[in-house]
């Protein structure tokens, strides 16, 4: 039994294009879903003078249904190809998963 899970990553938009066409590239065979969020903070790093001002920032998630050791692969690859860029991601093991 493997340790079937979401991978989640959580992007600046500018990078949006660029991992989209990563994942289409390298990980087909898994498909992925995307979809527009906003990343609230009171830090200010990297943000722009409206974002300071209203705390949150536009960003892009993606989630990726994976096995852990794909997850850690892929966050392995994701890091060379875009470091520091300003990638969130985590990984929860699904407990449920299946098609209807």
């Amino acid at each position: 039994m493997t340790n079937q899970g979401v991978l989640t990553l959580i992007a600046p938009q500018a990078i949006e294009e660029d991992l989209v066409d990563f994942f289409l590239d390298n990980e087909h065979q898994f498909g992925f879903t995307s979809f527009q969020v906003r990343g609230h903070s009171s830090r200010h790093e990297g943000m722009s003078l409206i974002e300071q001002v209203t705390g949150r920032q536009q960003r892009v998630q993606f989630q990726i249904l994976m096995d852990e050791s794909q997850a850690r692969d892929v966050c392995q690859r994701l890091e060379s190809a875009f470091a520091n860029v300003g990638i969130r991601y985590w990984f929860l093991l699904a407990s449920l998963e299946g098609r209807i």
